[in-house]
């Protein structure tokens, strides 16, 4: 089997942050081509909702309530999928937080935060699957959700793009320190992405303002960005690359 490849007609996945928005988006997408999913979210009735109707759908699902920087989450999540699916071979490091701030109001508080989230938990989830996959013998592959502000500067993003941008980094190291075991590593770099949270919670003028930003003049639909980690996690030639997905965002020259 490649790096990454399936077993058994389709991959065992866990999906972080999957009970809204982008990762809920993700797990329904990847449930019909995958073996079994584990869902994973700090947030239990909506996660246990969603384990319900996929499982109503005939799909394998097993559903771990966690927060991912708590001490010791990483392994209870993987441990769930070791005992109730005998073990996952790709990962999607959806779960994540986005806040922004100008430089100067940017807090101790908020830098370690957003460190916390975007950086150590998904280090630490990544570590206890890859020694999962490799204890088993067998290959894997993982998806980290990156951005598009960790590839090009944008004003009042500085902690956000700096936490991302150390992901997209530990991508690379990943995909050449994991590849001799059989694990491929990607980022997927998003743009602005027409979620829920950020259809209602966004400001009308500050969203018209992103989308004028960038030359295909939309964003993306959330069911676009399922189909790229999908395609990551089945290419098999691809390792410590980094899709971009921001409809031509990070390279208007205008921005």
């Amino acid at each position: 089997m490649g790096a990454g490849g399936s077993r058994d007609g389709g991959r065992t996945v866990i999906v972080t942050g999957a009970s809204q928005g982008l990762g809920r988006t993700i797990a329904c997408a990847l449930a019909p081509t995958s073996r079994a999913l584990l869902v994973v979210d700090r947030l239990d009735e909506p996660l246990q909702l969603l384990a319900a109707q996929l499982r109503r759908a005939g799909h394998q699902v097993a559903a771990c309530v966690a927060d991912l920087t708590e001490d010791g989450s990483a392994g209870r999540v993987v441990a769930v999928a070791d005992v109730e699916l005998g073990g996952a071979d790709a990962l999607v490091n959806n779960a994540g937080l986005v806040e922004y701030a100008a430089f100067f109001d940017t807090s101790p508080e908020l830098l370690r935060r957003l460190l916390r989230v975007d950086v150590e938990s998904v280090f630490l989830l990544t570590q206890a699957f890859a020694a999962s996959v490799r204890d088993r013998g067998e290959s894997g592959a993982v998806v980290n959700l990156g951005t598009s502000h960790a590839l090009a500067g944008v004003a009042g993003t500085s902690a956000y793009a700096a936490a991302k941008g150390a992901v997209h980094a530990l991508t690379r190291a990943l995909a050449v320190e994991l590849a001799g075991i059989g694990i491929r590593v990607n980022t997927l770099a998003l743009g602005t992405t027409l979620t829920e949270r950020v259809r209602t919670e966004l400001p009308p003028a500050l969203l018209e303002q992103r989308l004028r930003q960038i030359p295909l003049h939309r964003g993306a639909d959330p069911a676009e960005a399922a189909r790229a980690v999908s395609f990551l996690l089945d290419a098999e030639f691809a390792t410590g690359t980094e899709l971009v997905l921001d409809g031509g965002f990070t390279v208007y020259g205008d921005g």
